[in-house]
């Protein structure tokens, strides 16, 4: 080959590359589209809100003239016969303790005789044991970190329980004679020093009590909440508590409580539906009742009266919490509106497939706004995560299947 002939093809091939160079930049040029990427959006329906609780309460006094300490018998909640003592007073908070740490040593003497009682030892195996050990340290550990530990005292005492029984059965211990002589000697000490109680405090009608005390509680009628204005609920939020002066905890007439709040105008919920609520003070799901909703004149607000007849901590304990009314949550591709095409009756959008436009289907299950979000499937011909949606109208010989249709969606 001479050099004519070479210089004639390194020409003619110089000119190709330039002509196939210039025609890809023409065709980005002029087919470039605004774009966004398909990606997983969750949209949560619940309803944020601050609110009060009320409870059909009554107050219970107790004149203190011995200077006394007091001392109750019944926890949280518990039910209260009438004319009952619900707590004991004592000359000084010794007695107390004394009377605490005697409760807490019978019952480590119980479970040390039960632990070595051939009754338990005999029918029993050492692996069993071993995992009933390894179960209860886990319990423990998730309580204290979940802060339960009202719940950790229980739980640890079965622990113990269950490793003194270990001990027996594998022989590393022959029995708890020692340990035993040593608690009846401090049980024994403990019983000379306690006195008799200087008083005691009863009520004259049953209830369940509490002794978390805050001075609202005779604050509103229970019963009248249903016939209060507008105007009236919303001034209990501002209502100061009263003194608790002489007040030693309170009744509630039954389980029933109220949850009272301010929220903005929906249509997600109806009198005497069903919901869910959750509050911050606690990670549990309440079943409440919607007994009231009242338009706040001049406002896009109501206000909102919950009922629920389960009683537990939380609800006990505090008089405002924030709240969170719990709807459908929903998961899917983002599509902005702007990009919803169609093609016949199928609604669907564009989307860039390296340099093909070609027309996926989507399937709407929320429709928010400006956006929809499509069910995420693995089926190509339906919108797929990560696809490039167009968010233009396109002609349709860009298309590379199907006919266009520009017409956006109006619903």
């Amino acid at each position: 080959m001479n050099s004519i002939t070479v210089k004639v093809l390194g020409v003619a091939l110089s000119v190709f590359i330039l002509i196939m160079v210039g025609s890809q930049m023409v065709f980005m040029i002029n087919n470039s589209h605004e774009t966004e990427e398909a990606v997983l959006y969750t949209v949560n329906e619940n309803i944020t809100f601050k609110g009060m609780f009320l409870r059909d309460e009554r107050v219970i006094k107790y004149n203190n003239t011995t200077g006394g300490v007091v001392n109750y018998l019944y926890d949280d909640g518990l039910k209260v016969s009438e004319f009952s003592d619900i707590a004991k007073v004592y000359s000084n908070e010794e007695q107390i303790y004394y009377r605490n740490r005697l409760s807490r040593l019978r019952s480590l003497l119980s479970d040390l005789r039960r632990a070595q009682s051939p009754g338990t030892t005999n029918y029993v195996q050492a692996e069993t044991l071993r995992n009933k050990i390894q179960d209860s340290y886990l319990s423990v550990t998730n309580m204290i970190q979940k802060k339960d530990y009202s719940s950790v005292r229980s739980e640890s005492d079965d622990l113990l329980y269950t490793m003194n029984i270990y001990n027996i059965v594998t022989g590393n211990i022959n029995n708890f004679k020692p340990a035993i002589k040593q608690l009846k000697t401090e049980i024994n000490e403990l019983k000379s020093k306690i006195e008799d109680p200087v008083d005691s405090i009863k009520v004259n009608s049953s209830g369940y009590f509490v002794k978390f005390v805050d001075g609202y509680e005779s604050s509103v009628s229970f019963n009248d909440l249903e016939n209060m204005s507008t105007d009236e609920l919303k001034k209990l939020f501002d209502i100061k508590p009263k003194t608790t002066e002489n007040v030693v905890g309170k009744l509630l007439k039954s389980y029933e409580w109220k949850f009272l709040g301010i929220i903005k105008n929906t249509n997600k919920f109806l009198i005497n539906d069903g919901l869910a609520i959750r509050f911050n003070s606690s990670n549990k799901i309440y079943d409440v009742t919607v007994d009231s909703i009242k338009p706040i004149d001049g406002t896009d607000n109501s206000i909102v009266i919950l009922s629920c007849n389960e009683l537990d901590e939380a609800v006990l304990n505090n008089r405002f919490d924030n709240a969170e009314l719990i709807f459908d949550e929903y998961t899917g591709i983002k599509v902005p509106r702007e990009a919803i095409r169609f093609q016949g009756r199928q609604k669907g959008a564009y989307v860039m497939l390296g340099q093909q436009i070609t027309f996926k289907k989507i399937d709407v299950i929320y429709e928010g706004d400006d956006y929809v979000l499509s069910k995420n499937t693995s089926d190509d011909s339906y919108l797929l995560l990560y696809d490039q949606i167009l968010l233009e109208g396109v002609s349709a010989d860009e298309v590379s299947s199907g006919t266009a249709t520009d017409s956006a969606d109006s619903g």
